[in-house]
């Protein structure tokens, strides 16, 4: 009777709220539970403390730890009210002093309570237990206020975790039916959109990270400056040049430069090119902060590559950033590559993935594409992919085919929009071509894909 009082009250001040809501995975779903409102209904948070509270043995573990940002006040609340220590995550570990992602007081080896307010995929929570883990912390039990059913809790089961709910969303859904706060036909609508959304333990394993985690790891000073431009002009977006005439690409450059990070070229593609036109592309880069990502798709034996990429036909690695390359001939062309000396001044770009819809990219070539930029993690920033990411946690994760108004063309290409590509792909790096140069006016254009852009990236976080 107390749990289902308790569902009415937090239904009465709209932390259960029925409506057509975006996630951010980018799906619309007819139910949201926001917990931030509680923190202003003290006497209720206690009473979710209370039930909480129930359900932990505090013999069992050291400390709690609420997932950032709405499950402070719940942790805060046990804590309190179960004299249990507490820790805290930061959403960011900090660029200073200590440098710590947990702040409180603790030795290595001791265990750890995490508790968030709700489960939809298990992210959050996984996401805390690393770092807990990164400190010396131990993890073995995890708590939540609602479980969404989409599988989030089996994934973490899964994964070796002790993982209970206060309510399940058809525990809610039953009692506000019976209350006749809710219809059948909302009822059955909630029930059917959390059995067709689940959430498999394969998307939980490729999380993203934050712009701040991965430039923490980093090791190319490319990948650096990239994430410090990303940050500073709040864009993460790479606009792929592919006209066909140098003059065309210098007018592209000006007009979408204060808006990107990245402006990918293929110089191989371009009419009347000569050494003047570099020089030129690189003031208009250096005027607007964004850096040069030649597409060049280096992917031959080493000897060859090497000969490609330090010519004098395009003098690539004297001023490109960034460059792709297949492995289709191994590591040994990356290793080759890196003989030129030429590296620190230049990063790797793999491509992993493509995103034509017959591409041959299949699994087992994109998993080892991953273990040989993994392996090469000084020379390599990240991979081209649309649904893996890299292992490296220093490593970028770049993706094409992004276009906010057609879905294909006729030539093969599949798109995905900027909300899909950061919130279910967990995409980095957005890279949009015919969405802004075929637009009439590029950089208002790609004002517009900025903006959206950076909004998907912190609905990811």
């Amino acid at each position: 009777m107390e749990k289902r009082k308790l569902i009415l009250n937090l239904f009465e001040i709209g932390i259960i709220q029925f409506g057509s809501f975006t996630l951010k995975s980018g799906i619309q779903s007819p139910f949201y539970i926001d917990f931030r409102r509680l923190v202003s209904y003290p006497n209720l948070l206690k009473q979710v403390g209370l039930e909480l509270g129930k359900l932990i043995d505090k013999s069992q573990f050291d400390f709690i730890c609420g997932v950032p940002y709405a499950a402070l006040s719940l942790s805060t609340t046990i804590s309190l009210e179960q004299n249990i220590p507490m820790l805290i995550k930061r959403k960011e570990a900090k660029k200073y002093g200590t440098k710590k992602q947990i702040e409180g007081v603790f030795e290595a080896n001791q265990t750890c309570l995490i508790i968030d307010d709700t489960i939809t995929s298990g992210i959050s929570m996984l996401e805390v237990a690393d770092a807990l883990k990164t400190e010396g912390l131990k993890c073995y039990q995890m708590l939540s206020v609602f479980d969404r059913m989409q599988g989030g809790l089996e994934n973490l089961r899964a994964k070796g975790f002790e993982v209970k709910a206060l309510f399940s969303i058809k525990q809610l859904a039953d009692v506000l039916l019976e209350e006749g706060k809710i219809d059948q036909q909302l009822h059955n609508k909630i029930l059917d959109f959390i059995s067709a959304n689940q959430v498999p333990i394969e998307k939980v394993e490729a999380k993203s990270l934050s712009y701040a985690e991965i430039q923490s790891q980093a090791i190319h000073p490319n990948a650096v400056k990239l994430l410090d431009i990303m940050e500073s002009k709040q864009t993460n977006l790479c606009c792929s040049g592919d006209v066909s005439s140098c003059e065309d690409l210098l007018r592209l450059a000006d007009e979408v430069g204060p808006h990107i990070s990245l402006l990918k070229t293929h110089v191989d593609n371009l009419e009347q090119y000569e050494d003047s036109f570099i020089e030129t592309l690189k003031s208009i880069s250096k005027k607007h902060n964004f850096l040069l990502f030649e597409d060049r798709k280096f992917c031959d034996i080493g000897s060859i590559v090497m000969g490609q990429f330090t010519s004098d036909s395009y003098n690539i690695s004297e001023w490109a950033d960034f460059i792709t390359v297949h492995v289709v001939a191994g590591s040994s062309s990356l290793s080759a590559l890196k003989s030129t000396n030429k590296l620190n001044s230049c990063g790797l770009i793999v491509v992993a993935e493509m995103s034509t819809v017959d591409t041959l990219t299949d699994l087992n070539y994109t998993n080892k594409a991953i273990q040989i930029s993994q392996d090469h993690k000084d020379i390599v920033v990240g991979i081209v992919a649309q649904n893996h990411r890299p292992k490296h946690k220093g490593q970028l994760l770049f993706t094409p085919g992004i276009n906010i108004d057609i879905k294909g063309d006729n030539l093969g290409q599949s798109y995905n929009t900027p909300q899909v590509a950061f919130n279910q792909k967990g995409t980095d790096v957005m890279i949009v071509g015919r969405g802004i140069y075929k637009a009439e006016k590029p950089g208002i254009k790609a004002e517009e894909y900025k903006r959206i852009g950076w909004k998907a990236y912190n609905g990811r976080l």
